[in-house]
This record gives C-alpha cells, structure tokens and sequence, in this order.
C-alpha cells in the first residue's frame, strides 16, 4: 500500500509517515463510515454556523408540532451536522405544564453500529411545571461528520414542541406491509435513576410514526 501512494504521488512530505497521513485524511473505513452517516440524511444542517443562533435535529425545514409526555419515558433521535457546531445552551421548549413536571436532555454517541452508544451528557432537572423555553448552560461541540443521538427525560405528561414527522429520520419501515416508519427510539426508564452510560439498543427501541423532541441549541 505504501507503494502505491510513493508511485502516484500521494504521500504529502509534511507527513512524518504512512500512517499519520492516513489518520489525517481519513482510511477507506473512515471515509466510507462518514458517507455511510451522510446517506442516512436527507437535509442535515446546511451553510456555516453563526454563532448566536439556535438550531435543532430537524433535518428539513417544516413546522414544529408538539407531543404530551409520558411519566418515565426517554426518547431518543438522531442528529447529524455537516459543519463543527460549539454550543453553550440546550433546551426544550414547553407549550403545554404540568405541575411539578420535570425533563432532562441527555446525548449519546453512535456506535459502530450507528445506534446510541456512551452517554456524553445528561442534564440536570429542567422545570416542565411552567411553559417557556427550558434549558441548560453547558460547553458541548458536535464534530463535522459524526452522528449523535439527542433525547428527553421525562417525569410527568407536560407537553413539548417536536419535529414534525415528515422532517424526521427514517430509521426503518415497520415490517414488509407496513405504512409508517420508525422515527425514534424510546425504553421506559425511572425518572430519579440516571440515564444508562452505555445505551445498548435492541429493536424494540424502535418507535413509528412519533414526532422526536426538538431539542434546541445555541451556537457558540
């Protein structure tokens, strides 16, 4: 192999070697996984990010619906960025409260297996007791070309605002003769106990036909 790049003239001089050419310009394995994460998108965040700016895991621009929660239910979606996106807040917005209802955010990364893996953040007790946007400071950045997977904790039935389902991701049809797709992956998990560090999917996580939470992020 090292052949081949010293005859036509691929290896760049400013690389010490072979392999630290590779792990900077990316092996076929690594090219093949970003374009692999690129296909499963059909409009992942486009143009440059401005800072100031909130975004969210809707990948086609439409309007937000809203879904009433469910007690010790977690939700999961993916969330894919095509640029480097820092951010210094997270949130949800509530559109319906319920009286000493809470939420927490989490984000996991994908595994090999492109489904959930480690936890890299849960948030502490947001109040879903009153509307209005709620969120949480932190210091977070998506890298360029890796999927995440962006999810809500909930204790109690307070309503929040979604992605509609037309700008979610396919992540499967639900059988041979099925009509909707799955769009989310959702466990019944106890709201006091924190959120499992490594997530371990099976395919009864799979949820059709369910508007993901829009979990909302302020550029950094």
């Amino acid at each position: 192999m090292s052949d081949m790049y010293a005859n036509e003239g691929y290896f760049d001089s400013k690389y010490a070697s072979l392999a630290e050419m590779v792990e900077a310009r990316g092996d076929r394995s690594s090219v093949h996984k970003r374009i692999s994460c690129i296909s499963n998108f059909a409009s992942p965040n486009a143009g440059g990010i401005v800072v100031g700016n909130y975004y969210d895991n809707c990948f086609q621009g439409s309007a937000s619906g809203a879904l009433a929660g469910a007690a010790n239910r977690i939700t999961l979606a993916p969330f894919y960025t095509s640029d480097h996106l820092p951010i210094d807040i997270i949130g949800v917005l509530v559109s319906t409260a319920i009286a000493a209802a809470l939420g927490k955010i989490v984000i996991y990364a994908s595994g090999a297996d492109n489904w959930p893996d480690a936890l890299l953040f849960e948030s502490g007790n947001l109040d879903f007791g009153t509307t209005g946007f709620k969120s949480e400071a932190l210091s977070f950045t998506f890298d360029a070309g890796r999927q995440y997977w962006l999810g809500i904790r909930e204790s109690s039935t307070a309503t929040l605002r979604t992605v509609a389902v037309a700008s979610a991701v396919n992540l499967g049809v639900g059988g041979a003769t099925g009509t909707s797709y799955y769009t989310v992956l959702r466990r019944t998990l106890t709201f006091a106990n924190p959120a499992p560090a490594n997530w371990g999917f099976t395919k009864n996580d799979l949820v059709a036909n369910v508007t993901p939470p829009s979990i909302r992020m302020r550029a950094a």
